[in-house]
């Protein structure tokens, strides 16, 4: 049967929109329960190797996901796979909201590590997907992605202090999964293109990805990217360390204020900043890259080491900007890529960054002395910062 002319038109503003509408409400329900799932698993048990095992998991889960997509991100159907990835996580969840407490305490991990399955493949796939929806607009499509990822953690953890008082976790879980249902009835109504008109893409034998990045010249990228991810756990244990020493009775206060900080940078960069820079990002998107790594790692380092709120808040704002710099310019770098190679490589980056971040976390928690945290974050953070200049050097030389 040939394919309607609504599928092969590219989204206009509005379907764009409702689009990615529906994914930044899906965004918020998962920093919703980024917090409270800890929070929950601390309640009922107060065994910290419990709690810590949810993030664990969840990383897990999105490393799994991402091998999922390096394995089948080029032929599978784009729009199957995100529909398919939101239900899991709308079913998991659902179960979570209505399941006995006994059944929902063992319940939860296993849902943990759906949810970082289902994010995994959602998000390497629309990342492969983007060119085709958005064609020329590509750029400012990751920007705005960026940007609503920023809002999203920002009311999602905003909320979630308000959220559990008035409807209890099994209201959040419920909440959560609605966001997904959400999700997936967009997908399911908008008729638009996720792949190139290419009968070559989908069904051929698959591409191995570590050859594309290599011949592509990704893999200082990916290399800054792992290494990027395993220094963010620094911040990630660091910060509510440095919130309890700021603050004895406030420590989700004053974390909530500095990721806060970083979450209006992510904003400024991807919406006010972005713009003065789009000629360069589409240049030279690798060595953007680099030195978005640059100033993301200056800021959280900065973060630890200021001693006055003005200068906390305005790293934090700084780390945001790199941080939303950094994502566009990469996805850019990537989507260069043709169609039929994208899906794989997207799906290798989520193994390569969640492999990153979880080791991080491992050999955080287990060498991390809290009166150390500002040394710590140096050390992690100062590996990719000096790495990112030492590549954008040797790009800026060969350009």
């Amino acid at each position: 049967m040939p394919m309607t002319s609504a599928v092969k038109a590219r989204p206009g503003r509005g379907q764009l929109g409702a689009l990615l509408a529906a994914k930044a409400v899906s965004d918020i329900g998962y920093a919703l329960d980024f917090v409270c799932l800890s929070v929950f698993v601390w309640e009922r048990t107060r065994s910290a190797l419990a709690t810590g095992l949810v993030s664990v998991l969840l990383y897990a889960g999105a490393i799994v996901g991402g091998r999922l997509g390096h394995a089948f991100g080029d032929r599978w159907d784009r729009r199957t796979a995100m529909i398919t990835a939101d239900v899991l996580r709308l079913v998991v969840l659902g179960l979570l909201a209505v399941l006995p407490d006994g059944a929902q305490r063992w319940w939860l991990y296993p849902a943990v590590f759906a949810v970082g399955i289902g994010r995994s493949v959602f998000e390497g796939t629309l990342s492969a997907a983007t060119p085709v929806l958005a064609g020329e607009r590509a750029q400012l499509v990751n920007s705005v992605l960026a940007g609503l990822k920023g809002v999203a953690f920002l009311l999602g953890m905003g909320l979630s202090a308000l959220v559990v008082p008035l409807v209890g976790f099994r209201g959040v879980f419920a909440l959560d999964a609605a966001t997904y249902a959400l999700s997936a009835a967009v997908l399911l109504a908008l008729r638009v293109r996720l792949r190139e008109d290419d009968p070559g893409a989908v069904g051929t034998a698959r591409v191995a990805a570590w050859p594309v990045v290599v011949a592509a010249g990704l893999v200082p990228l990916f290399a800054l990217r792992a290494l990027d991810a395993f220094g963010s756990s620094s911040q990630h244990v660091g910060i509510p360390i440095l919130g309890g020493a700021l603050s004895a009775d406030g420590a989700e206060r004053v974390a909530g204020l500095l990721w806060g900080g970083w979450a209006a940078g992510l904003l400024l960069g991807s919406f006010a900043l972005r713009p003065l820079a789009n000629r360069l990002i589409a240049r030279a998107p690798g060595l953007v890259f680099c030195l978005s790594t640059v100033v993301m790692s200056l800021g959280f380092i900065g973060l630890f080491q200021a001693d006055t709120w003005g200068l906390r808040i305005a790293a934090g704002v700084a780390a945001g900007i790199g941080d939303a710099f950094s994502e566009i310019a990469f996805k850019q770098a990537v989507q260069r890529l043709p169609d039929r190679e994208r899906g794989s490589v997207f799906g290798l980056s989520q193994v390569v960054v969640n492999s990153g971040f979880m080791a991080g976390l491992v050999v955080t928690s287990a060498v991390l002395a809290p009166s150390r945290v500002a040394e710590w974050v140096l050390l992690l953070h100062g590996v990719p910062l000096l790495a990112a200049l030492g590549v954008a050097l040797l790009r800026r030389r060969a350009a």
